[in-house]
């Protein structure tokens, strides 16, 4: 991107605000069952985060769809003082009982939180906001607009999602769950954004004793310091 004419040429094309409440997957009743159904989550942080946020300094952050904590656990244990917040309170939960495994500094350093993204409020705003694979039940520019909201000056935003360019996405998840960059990047006012990364990434992953090349959406942004 060597200029906001250019950024805002690539990536707002065939912006989508459409609402994504009338599937199932995209309510917090339906997370709660999926983690009561599913007992095993993930141990390991996602390689999205590991490759953004191994860098940074370590501050406050906003974990937004926690799930079952690995992301939040190693965070901690980078040093970050980490909310972390998801709809479900059975992986809320989950996360707990994973952090309570760690060195008791790590547990101490993670505050847990059981709400609505779509409407919680955050007391405070953050050095790092990051969400992974969350499915909001409402348009998914305005989710982002309010992670963003919640990003310190000066602050970083990470947002990471499906993209169906892999027939396991396609397949496994709503259609919908796979937003896009221009949404995300066309959410972040120019003036107050610099977007580092925003790109299509593939990963290989295990699932049922089969290999799979998955691909994610990644996009990294920095709050300027005056806004």
């Amino acid at each position: 991107m060597n200029s906001s004419s250019s950024r805002k040429a690539h990536y707002r094309r065939g912006m989508s605000n459409e609402t994504h409440s009338d599937h199932a997957a995209f309510s917090a009743d339906w997370w709660e069952q999926h983690y009561q159904a599913h007992p095993a989550g993930h141990v390991s942080p996602g390689p999205q985060l590991v490759a953004e946020v191994a860098d940074l300094p370590p501050g406050t952050a906003l974990d937004a769809g926690c799930g079952t904590g690995a992301d939040a656990v190693w965070l901690a244990s980078l040093g970050w003082q980490v909310t972390a917040v998801d709809a479900s309170s059975t992986a809320v939960g989950r996360a707990e009982k994973l952090a309570a495994q760690q060195e008791p500094a790590v547990a101490q350093r993670i505050s847990w939180l059981t709400a609505d993204l779509t409407s919680w409020e955050p007391s405070q705003r953050y050095d790092l906001v990051t969400s992974q694979y969350v499915h909001p039940d409402l348009p998914f520019d305005q989710f982002v607009a309010r992670l963003a909201a919640a990003v310190a000056p000066g602050g970083t935003l990470l947002v990471v999602g499906h993209d169906h360019a892999d027939t396991h996405s396609a397949a496994h998840a709503p259609k919908a769950a796979s937003i896009g960059l221009d949404t995300i990047v066309g959410s972040l006012p120019e003036a107050q954004w610099e977007v580092t990364v925003a790109e299509s990434r593939t990963r290989e992953v295990h699932h049922d004793s089969k290999q799979l090349t998955i691909h994610d959406f990644v996009v990294r942004a920095h709050r300027t310091p005056s806004s």
